[in-house]
């Protein structure tokens, strides 16, 4: 990873947000900045990594704690108090103080399953910060496509023969937009390259952006994906003002990003997703080593 020169300053105010981030409690806003640090900044994204291993320790060793005996004899006690004809040898009490447990055992799984989805749903949105910051950056600030769209030919030819059969892909499975630009790109100060599809129709513009994964992920909890299309998981998310949906396949993430509705983003990731996943597995560019990396904060996220 390349360090860019950050002030302490900007350190120490990015440092500061780490655990809201990690809660998911920021501004979108305020996340746009706190990720774009991390992509740059080693240090910063070396101490989100600890927090976030210390969070999971920490959970971890509350899931394994077994309901103490105490628990029991008070649930006891309180069913005397509120039934006080019942005697304490009989079989109701144990059977109430056993629903008791139940009730209080399935309250805290089901605690631990909406932080799971909770946690799930900020890993999700923290991947999807990938695909728009490379349209927000390339697309929308840097407006790197032309008026009148690039000649097939030129768009192979930018591409690259490890990319090249992929503009065929996008051209068939994006009905009603025009493909303006598709070429290899990277963000200022960052070694991770991608491919860039810059698409034209419905009275916007949408990339579709497609880097290596290099462990990166999204996580696998069958409750956390928007809808599946040909056996491809498909995730969303709405991130700066933008509507993105991802999916994955063996070595690469794919992004497609618009201000479109959501449904409908989700929609033309349905259509790509399928193709794109197998072409990128099956043709050249599953055998390619060019440099597409994914920042390695974000490679951490996947193995928490």
């Amino acid at each position: 990873m390349k360090v860019l020169n950050f002030s302490s300053e900007q350190c120490a105010r990015i440092r500061r947000h780490l655990d809201a981030y990690l809660s998911n409690e920021l501004l979108v806003e305020t996340t746009s900045d706190v990720v774009r640090h991390l992509e740059s900044c080693e240090a910063c994204a070396g101490e989100l990594e600890a927090r976030t291993r210390v969070r999971d320790a920490l959970r971890r060793a509350a899931a394994a704690q077994i309901p103490p005996e105490e628990l029991r004899q008070s649930i006891q006690r309180q069913i005397r108090k509120t039934q006080p004809g019942v005697s304490g040898g009989s079989r109701l009490v144990w059977a109430l103080a056993l629903a008791a447990m139940i009730v209080v055992i399935l309250g805290g799984v089901a605690a631990q399953e909406w932080v799971s989805v909770r946690r799930g749903r900020r890993l999700v949105a923290s991947v999807l910060a990938i695909g728009v910051a490379d349209h927000i950056q390339c697309t929308i600030k840097g407006h790197n496509y032309p008026e009148v769209a690039s000649p097939p030919e030129k768009l192979r030819e930018k591409l690259g023969p490890q990319y090249a059969g992929l503009l065929e892909v996008v051209q068939q499975k994006l009905p009603g937009f025009e493909v303006l630009e598709a070429h290899i790109c990277s963000l200022p100060g960052s070694p991770r390259k991608y491919v860039h599809f810059v698409t034209r129709g419905h009275g916007t513009i949408l990339s579709v952006v497609l880097t290596r994964r290099d462990g990166a992920q999204f996580p696998t909890s069958m409750a956390l994906p928007a809808r599946q299309s040909g056996g491809v998981n498909l995730y969303e998310a709405h991130l700066d003002g933008m509507n993105a949906a991802g999916f994955e396949s063996k070595e690469y993430l794919g992004f497609v990003v618009s201000d479109l509705s959501p449904a409908l983003t989700v929609q033309i990731a349905a259509r790509l997703a399928p193709p794109l996943t197998a072409a990128l597995d099956a043709g050249p560019g599953s055998q390619a080593r060019l440099n597409l990396r994914i920042r390695p904060w974000a490679a951490a996220f996947a193995q928490l």
